[in-house]
């Protein structure tokens, strides 16, 4: 199972990484859009962080070795879904900060996405 989630969680993070990479400004307007729905909206990254980050948490619980990093992420994803549903304002002003002059940001955040996604599959095909 554990082998699983680290393949899901490569996956997921070499396809939005990619993304985040070739689609900056596009990435720029969603969250904008996002932002535009209010307190509603910090509901909506809330869930869109969740379900990858409580499906770690439930089926990737590794606490020794190189292992332990999809762990941690798992549970920094569910630790800010809950940020963002208990403190909706303060998600919104994490949102201020996305514009479309900044939109060079979702490439570093693709690229180290993609690097992520990259240390996840060394780490996988190690412990294979």
């Amino acid at each position: 199972m554990e082998a699983a989630v680290q393949r899901l969680a490569i996956a997921t993070f070499l396809v939005i990484g990619i993304s985040h990479i070739i689609q900056p400004r596009l990435w720029a307007r969603f969250f904008i859009e996002i932002r535009d729905r209010g307190e509603s909206g910090s509901f909506i990254l809330g869930f869109i962080h969740f379900p990858l980050g409580v499906l770690i948490v439930a089926f990737h619980n590794v606490w020794h070795g190189a292992p332990l990093v999809l762990t941690l992420i798992g549970y920094s994803l569910v630790l800010k879904s809950l940020g963002y549903f208990v403190f909706p304002k303060r998600g919104l002003k994490t949102l201020s900060r996305v514009s479309l002059e900044r939109s060079w940001e979702f490439v570093v955040a693709g690229i180290f996405s993609v690097a992520l996604s990259g240390l996840l599959f060394f780490i996988l095909i190690r412990q294979s």
